[in-house]
């Protein structure tokens, strides 16, 4: 590929390759290389190259996997379509998907306009808008926290007097656990509030477009945090499995997970049961999801939320497949292009990650220990995602920034990945210097 598919384009300037057909569109990518890769060499695993449409292409893309690079604002429908069109009129498109949230619901508009595979519009929406997801059942109670969905501060306060403390403050729409904050009392509800409505505005985040504002006041659920990674076509659920995972207390950013879950029988049963639920009452088919629930003292599931796409935080990109042998985002790229999933004869092996944050704010001198880390039996890949001389931040500055990088390990049992990860762990120092 040329220097110029890797940099700045004009919206609708593709990089092509002549007198090649049956494509796959990409719309946008996950964050890290590492798990840009695996979406990427499952098309190619499926016979496919990649046409991928990106707010920004990034760097080093594989050449002969990748066949045009549009890049234009994701944003404008207008552009998209008119790309996606061209796109269409010039390749058979097998299939259309995106690996975030953000692209949800224009993937669903895509594919409805080029009669390929994707979620309804109808389900798109309700799984990109939390207060939508718990108005889809709350005929279900049992399933869900109690909810309101609040735009000023009189209806915060009213909200939070009826759920009662401890509760939860969210962005309506939202993804990767930005700008969720744990209110303990009366008085910590305030500065939350002031805080989040700061930030879920278009001119922080595009993500809040169309949502400028709107926050979700919810119950404190107590018990374990869980996903669940699978498929749904021609109505039918098909399970990867659940992870375990681990966050923080105040903020909920997620440090760890460990798949497969070690849930036992009845729980998992209840997870399983809960997502079955969620999958019918928001419509959603022909694509991956990403459930997250909370697992309560009773072993009941209860819904956090569910996204029509495939998990991020290298959960599908790399945990899934090492675990079962199955890849996960060949699996999606499967569903999307009208082909079965194919199944996995159960956990071959366990694997896990875990996350090595900072813990103050300033300039990222140095990481130590990568080699001894790397050394621990079990240990898979690294992804370091914060360069030395780039600032972090922690929040609620900033939702991102904190995680320096990720360590993925596999084992034979839930016990020997969670120790390889801690060992791993221990090996890294990072070194934050004060910003000058």
């Amino acid at each position: 590929m040329s220097e110029s598919a890797r940099t700045a384009e004009p919206a609708g300037c593709a990089v092509a390759r002549e007198g090649q057909k049956d494509v796959i569109v990409f719309l946008n990518v996950r964050r890290t290389p590492l798990e840009q890769r695996a979406a990427f060499f499952a098309a190619h695993r499926l016979g496919h190259e990649v046409v991928l449409i990106a707010d920004k292409a990034p760097a080093d893309l594989p050449e002969r996997l990748v066949r045009e690079v549009h890049q234009l604002d994701t944003f404008d429908a207008a552009a998209l379509d008119a790309t996606m069109a061209d796109i269409a009129a010039r390749n058979t498109v097998a299939g259309v998907v995106t690996w975030s949230d953000p692209g949800v619901e224009a993937v669903s508009r895509l594919a409805a306009r080029h009669g390929l595979r994707a979620p309804s519009p109808a389900a798109a929406t309700v799984a990109r808008d939390k207060f939508r997801m718990r108005e889809s059942l709350k005929d279900r109670p049992d399933l869900i926290p109690r909810y309101a969905r609040v735009r000023t501060w009189d209806e915060a306060a009213k909200a939070a007097a009826e759920i009662g403390y401890p509760l939860i403050l969210k962005p309506v729409t939202g993804n990767g656990s930005k700008g969720i904050y744990t209110v303990h009392g009366e008085d910590g509800l305030r500065p939350a509030f002031e805080e989040l409505h700061r930030y879920v505005q278009p001119s922080v985040d595009r993500l809040f477009t169309g949502h400028d504002g709107e926050i979700l006041v919810e119950e404190f659920l107590t018990g374990t945090e869980h996903s669940v990674e699978g498929w749904v076509q021609g109505g039918e659920v098909y399970f990867a499995g659940v992870t375990d995972k681990t966050t923080t207390p105040d903020f909920h950013l997620e440090t760890g997970h460990v798949f497969p879950s070690a849930l036992p029988a009845e729980a998992l049963e209840s997870v399983h049961a809960l997502t079955r639920a969620v999958v019918a009452a928001f419509g959603i088919d022909d694509c991956a999801f990403h459930l997250e629930c909370m697992v309560g003292p009773d072993g009941r599931a209860r819904l956090v939320e569910c996204a029509a796409r495939g998990g991020g935080d290298f959960i599908t990109s790399h945990l899934t497949g090492l675990a079962t042998g199955v890849p996960f985002c060949e699996n999606t790229l499967r569903v999307a292009t009208g082909r079965a999933p194919l199944p996995a004869e159960g956990p071959a092996r366990y694997a896990g990650l875990i996350r090595v944050m900072a813990d103050r704010a300033g300039i990222l001198e140095g990481i130590d220990g990568l080699g001894d880390a790397l050394r621990v039996a079990g240990v898979e890949h690294i992804a370091v995602e914060r360069e030395p001389g780039q600032k972090v931040a922690v929040p609620p500055a900033d939702f991102v920034s904190s995680a320096v990088l990720a360590v993925i390990a596999t084992g034979d049992s839930y016990d020997a990945v969670r120790a390889s990860l801690a060992a791993a762990q221990q090996a890294i120092t990072i070194r934050i210097g004060d910003e000058r």
